[in-house]
């Protein structure tokens, strides 16, 4: 219930405050569909607003990993709970196998997983290289990366501001890339940089279109 009511909130301030507009997401959603199985989100992180804001638009069950400092908030800590966030510490966030094993976890439990792979939020906005977690992830669970593009949300809301602000805020949804066509006979370290090539020329083209 507190699910539900955690993304009819950020719907609202999100619709409200930064004209949300959110694209390609019946397709994917077509796609988990045929498929049955969860997928990767893999996004950019230009904002604090990015997880909330792909947590009210994706409908299916997510999970995703979060620094524990947004928890403070005792009433924003709940509503990131509902929409699936973990918090987990500086600490613990480099503990890269720790942090892997938990998001594999999730998956083999059903959900869908929101994963960060520039790794921190850009001080610019601009796409920073992505770390070669994901691509792990991918290829240990068979599981498709759904590209995400997030534009706007560092207008709305940079690294050095206290407070959001009312800019506009687009999603796009991009098409999955299936790691098992990703050179089923080379080995796993060149199918993990291969698959990162991937997905950064995907959300590249997202950033694009």
């Amino acid at each position: 219930m507190f699910y539900w009511f955690a993304r009819m909130f950020f719907r609202l301030y999100f619709l409200i405050y930064h004209r949300v507009s959110v694209r390609g997401l019946a397709s994917l959603e077509k796609f988990i569909a045929s498929r049955g199985g969860p997928v990767v989100l893999a996004s950019n992180h230009a904002s604090y607003l990015d997880p909330p804001a792909i947590g009210m638009a994706f409908p299916g069950k997510m999970r995703f990993v979060a620094w524990d400092g947004l928890f403070k908030v005792p009433f924003f800590s709940s509503m990131l709970r509902a929409l699936g966030a973990v918090p987990v510490s500086q600490e613990n966030k480099r503990s890269a196998a720790g942090l892997l094993l938990q998001v594999i976890g999730f998956i083999e439990d059903g959900f869908n997983v929101l994963i960060f792979p520039e790794g921190s939020r850009s001080p610019d906005g601009k796409l920073l290289p992505l770390e070669g977690g994901v691509a792990l992830v991918a290829l240990k669970t068979n599981v498709p990366i759904a590209p995400v593009w997030i534009s706007g949300s560092w207008d709305a809301f940079p690294i050095h501001l206290t407070l959001p602000r009312p800019r506009k805020v687009t999603i796009t949804f991009g098409a999955p890339i299936i790691p098992s066509e990703i050179a089923p006979e080379a080995p796993e370290k060149e199918r993990r940089r291969l698959l990162l090539e991937a997905l950064r020329a995907s959300l590249e083209n997202l950033r694009d279109e």
